[in-house]
């Protein structure tokens, strides 16, 4: 069924209306809801579930924004609107369009009257049918809670259905980020534990419907790894990729070089980030309906978000290593430049873009645009642009067609997080450079094993099931630096290695910062890298100097910028 079918009879018909006025959305009087009749039955949780997710559209576009625009991937130039250079600058205005938490709100509100209404003790067949809706339904207030935390600072935690917004901030008050992660923590604890099936409605819109909805064990590891409950975070990051069996595999999910001269290469065409989501925030296939207008953002002749100098100079200085194929013994090149970013073809010169690069149109020639966008959209004839002379007759609009909010690279990179603040810096620093499979953590294990490990010992001697890779479903496992810097990365024993002589604490750090690295390289622009760096840099004790430090570097005075930005009040919308 086509979802622009199923959303408008989800809004007629139960709970939830996109249409709505937004204080309509917060009022449970309106007549454009069916308010105080139990969901006691499949389809009633299934309308609800599924229109939840119109609300959710709302704020797709933002939570992209509002992540990456205070990071440090980004830049915005001056040409752009003026509420993206306040969101960028950190200086947003109360009452500006950023600002607004009602369409968060109206998220969570619909969500507690869903929750409110659900009867979870239906018993159908031996099995209670609504606790997977029930699931999937907390998990996503929870989420919305948290990226709410995470873009204003402070949040209002409510779990009743309300009518009004401001009532409920006065009578409720506002919970700190702090307070609000544990809350949240608490809350999905006991779903967690219960191993509640993943919702999941087959095909909708030609999209797999199980992706719309977020694990309740992959939040809770996110909430723990903010907590610096690192081990508890490790296991549920754990259990999230050994349930659904999930690999980085590098051949069909790499960017590289065939050839050590730069005249050939293979472009994956940003599969990984398209093809290995894991939950998403979908958008109907019609072109005519509300779509992110990311794509149109940064592919124009004046775009209004661009990827920053600093990050695009990093990601060109750091070193490829060169192999004919997997499975060669021995470095055949050393090349410079991360190819996740861009390609540039040693014959003329030219470039081919990873998660950024340059376009042309007819006469038309653009700088250096984020691509992951435009090959995150589908072409789409029966609408046409004008504002934006890229697109014309031989270059259709292009509509992004869903926001992912996981990705099997996310998942691993903070299981590495979370492992090396655990005290197992060499396995968390195998996830980037050899992958975690059976031969990477056995090796050098056994009394007649002469090869030298690739994991210090002493970290798998506590043998915690969050550190086993040795069955068969991971062989296909590879490190996440492959995919950008080459299939001979594994191979090099003096560039990128831990460092020898170091402390424990400094053997961490020096690993952290090479996940930090990883989280740019594989994650950039999808709406994480402020909130990653918000949260690796509460893992130290100088908090907050590396957020401060790697944000102001994209700063014209980033002195300056240090200076405000060493104001934790200053990173939260106003």
């Amino acid at each position: 069924m086509k979802m622009k079918y199923i959303f408008p009879i989800v809004a007629a018909g139960c709970i939830i209306t996109g249409l709505s006025s937004c204080e309509d959305m917060l009022d449970t009087k309106s007549d454009a809801y069916v308010y105080d009749v139990p969901l006691n039955n499949a389809n009633d949780s299934l309308y609800s579930a599924l229109g939840i997710l119109t609300q959710l559209q709302n704020i797709g576009e933002r939570y992209v924004l509002l992540g990456e625009l205070r990071g440090d991937l980004v830049t915005v130039p001056a040409t752009a609107d003026l509420e993206l250079q306040n969101v960028s600058n950190f200086s947003t205005q109360a009452g500006g369009g950023y600002s607004s938490r009602r369409d968060w709100y109206s998220v969570i509100n619909n969500c507690n009257y869903a929750l409110a209404h659900m009867d979870t003790t239906i018993v159908e067949h031996g099995n209670k049918v609504l606790l997977p809706e029930y699931a999937a339904i907390r998990t996503l207030r929870d989420w919305t809670y948290l990226q709410m935390g995470l873009t204003f600072g402070s949040v209002a935690y409510i779990t009743t259905p309300v009518t009004s917004l401001e009532e409920a901030e006065a009578s409720y008050g506002k919970l700190s980020l702090d307070d609000l992660v544990g809350k949240l923590a608490a809350d999905l604890e006991p779903i967690a534990a219960r191993g509640i099936r993943p919702l999941d409605y087959g095909s909708v819109d030609g999209l797999p419907s199980s992706r719309f909805f977020i694990r309740p064990e992959l939040l809770l590891a996110d909430l723990y790894l903010y907590q610096g409950k690192y081990e508890q975070a490790a296991q549920m990051y754990y259990y999230v990729i050994d349930r659904q069996e999930l690999t980085m595999p590098v051949e069909g999910h790499s960017n590289h070089w065939v050839t050590s001269v730069r005249d050939e290469a293979v472009y994956d065409g940003n599969r990984s980030y398209t093809d290995e989501v894991l939950s998403l925030i979908p958008y109907s296939s019609d072109a005519k309906e509300y779509h992110p207008n990311l794509v149109n953002l940064t592919y124009n002749t004046s775009p209004s978000i661009l990827p920053a100098d600093g990050f695009m100079a990093h990601m060109a200085q750091k070193n490829y290593y060169q192999i004919d194929r997997l499975g060669i013994s021995m470095i055949s090149g050393y090349l410079q430049g991360d190819v996740r970013g861009m390609f540039e073809f040693s014959k003329n010169g030219q470039t081919h873009q990873g998660a950024y690069g340059t376009f042309a149109t007819g006469p038309l020639s653009q700088q250096t645009m984020i691509a992951k966008f435009y090959d995150n959209s589908d072409e789409k004839s029966s609408v046409t642009n004008p504002d934006n002379t890229m697109f014309d007759e031989e270059h259709p609009v292009r509509i992004v067609s869903h926001v992912s909010t996981y990705r099997t690279p996310m998942v691993y990179l903070r299981y590495a997080e979370a492992v090396n603040r655990a005290g197992k810096p060499s396995l968390a620093f195998a996830v980037l450079k050899y992958g975690l499979r059976n031969e990477v953590v056995t090796q050098g294990m056994g009394e007649d094993d002469t090869k030298e490990p690739l994991i210090d010992p002493a970290e798998l001697e506590d043998k915690k099931p969050w550190t086993d890779f040795t069955a068969k479903k991971f062989d296909s496992n590879y490190g996440s630096a492959m995919r950008g810097c080459g299939w001979g990365i594994p191979l090099d024993k003096e560039n990128y290695v831990i460092p020898a002589g170091l402390t424990l604490d400094e053997r961490i750090e020096w690993v952290e910062n090479q996940i930090l690295d990883e989280m740019a390289a594989e994650t950039c622009f999808e709406g994480h890298r402020f909130f990653d760096l918000l949260r690796i840099a509460r893992h130290r004790a100088d908090f907050p100097k590396l957020l401060v430090d790697k944000v102001s570097s994209r700063f014209a005075d980033p002195q300056a910028a240090a200076s405000r930005l060493a104001d934790s009040n200053s990173w939260w919308i106003k």
